[in-house]
């Protein structure tokens, strides 16, 4: 029994509850590997966006940046139909963690310390929903599927036999995983995101971040046990990727999913993940990978990394294995890569320790999440105020990219015209006609926002590449 529940997690990297041991939370990998099989490439893509993040971040304003959020409760009984103080309960969370207010801030190590960042990124549930009424920023779907996880065991193991994988052995090779994968024909990974498969659709994903909270338990012989704890969409839109990459499906399905025995703080249906992951964390890791981190040890060896320098390699993930909950300080012993000279950072929120010993993002994973709200994700900083636009406000500009003028069409008479920054400064100002232009010569490159307000009340925003 053990030697299977060690080979789901390294299957998987997520988290099997069996004989009273637990492993931790993240289904990233599984993510990576889904979307390659679909899309072969993205892969590649998707390192070649993390590499060039920080280079392509707009000018660090260092202002706080806020991220609306709409959590979607989709529930099959009362347990999973998490409530509403539960629900802030994890907004808190991540607005502690993320500005580094959390109580056991203090406990980093002093080998890390100064390396510990304040994000300066808050989250709110929004006050608007994408049709511009009020909205308190959470949705509820009762759903008939018991578990969004479809997965048959005696399948699974016919797969392990097929695709020669030893239990035994601690490694496991991506061909190994993907042929698992194929064996057992995956599973809808993205179900909870449609109504057409028991789930509910994303409200749009560039203005919101969408969190689905659901069942992703799987039947292990009888017993329902906490699989998968956890998954999020690292951002696709980055201005270095090829136009057309990606398909417009995968952008509808981007957010975060938590399972719901995982989700905030002090879940009283935490049932066997009490005492480990029961902090409300795995949203702060899963948010993490939302805004472009990776998992701290590279998702290999030694020789693999986060592309960060400030994070110190590991062999391996801090997930406790033994039935015994390990102290902090047991797991301040971990030092997986001896030839770097310095532990593991089990205290980094990216790793896979115990939530209570999780308390940091270093300065470099905070340079890179908020060089992806200003690039990719910029969309999620403009505001809800003007969600609601007309479809007679129909509006195209030309050239975008741009390296000077840009040209505006619209049926309507315009305004004014306003070109903002990702966090919201205006850096153009005037007043148009019915069909104008603006001039971007004398701003920095990168991505901005073209606001054009009409004599008839409406308004429309639009992205602007300046080059």
């Amino acid at each position: 029994m053990r030697n299977l529940n060690i080979l789901l997690i390294l299957l998987f990297l997520c988290p099997t509850m069996i004989s009273g041991q637990a492993f931790q939370p993240c289904g990233n990998h599984w993510v990576h590997q889904q979307l390659e099989n679909k899309y072969p490439g993205i892969t590649e893509l998707i390192d070649k966006t993390y590499e060039n993040a920080l280079q392509t971040n707009l000018d660090q304003s260092r202002d706080v940046l806020q991220i609306p959020v709409v959590v979607h409760v989709v529930f099959n009984d009362a347990e999973q139909n998490v409530s509403d103080e539960l629900i802030q309960s994890q907004i808190d969370v991540l607005n502690e963690d993320f500005r580094r207010l959390n109580e056991n801030a203090s406990d980093t190590r002093d080998i890390f310390l100064s390396r510990a960042g304040d994000a300066e990124i808050e989250f709110y549930l929004a006050d608007i929903d994408p049709m511009g009424n009020p909205s308190n920023g959470i949705t509820r779907t009762e759903t008939d599927k018991t578990s969004f996880v479809d997965l048959d065991i005696a399948a699974l193991l016919a797969a392990l036999v097929a695709c020669g994988v030893d239990i035994t052995d601690p490694d496991i090779t991506d061909e190994q995983l993907e042929c698992i994968f194929n064996e057992i024909g995956g599973f809808d990974l993205d179900a909870m995101k449609s109504s057409e498969t028991g789930g509910i659709e994303p409200w749009d994903t560039e203005k919101y971040m969408n969190i689905w909270v659901c069942n992703m338990a799987i039947d292990f012989f009888g017993t329902s046990t906490p699989f998968i704890l956890g998954f999020a969409y690292p951002p696709i839109g980055a201005p270095n990727w090829p136009e057309g990459t990606l398909p417009p499906e995968i952008e509808q399905k981007d957010g975060v999913v938590i399972h719901y025995q995982a989700f905030g703080r002090n879940n009283p249906a935490n049932g066997p993940l009490a005492g480990l992951n029961d902090q409300g964390r795995t949203g702060t890791h899963e948010v993490g990978h939302y805004l472009g981190l990776r998992h701290i040890w590279g998702d290999g060896d030694c020789t693999m990394d986060d592309g960060l320098d400030d994070t110190p390699t590991a062999a391996t993930n801090s997930q406790p294995t033994d039935a015994t909950i390990p102290t902090c300080m047991e797991m301040h012993t971990k030092d997986s890569c001896l030839e770097d000279a310095e532990p593991d950072m089990i205290e980094n929120y990216m790793d896979y320790s115990l939530e209570s010993c999780q308390n940091m993002f270093t300065q470099q994973q905070v340079d890179l999440m908020r060089a992806m709200l200003e690039g990719p994700r910029v969309g999620l900083l403009d505001g809800l105020s003007n969600v609601l636009v007309s479809e007679e406000a129909s509006l195209s500009i030309f050239p975008n990219p741009s390296t000077s003028q840009v040209f505006i069409e619209t049926s309507l008479a315009i305004k004014s015209i306003q070109v903002t920054n990702a966090a919201g400064h205006i850096v153009i100002s005037e007043n148009g006609s019915a069909n104008g232009y603006v001039d971007v010569s004398n701003v920095r490159p990168g991505i901005y926002f073209l606001h054009v307000s009409f004599h008839n009340g409406n308004h429309k925003i639009t992205k602007l590449l300046k080059l």
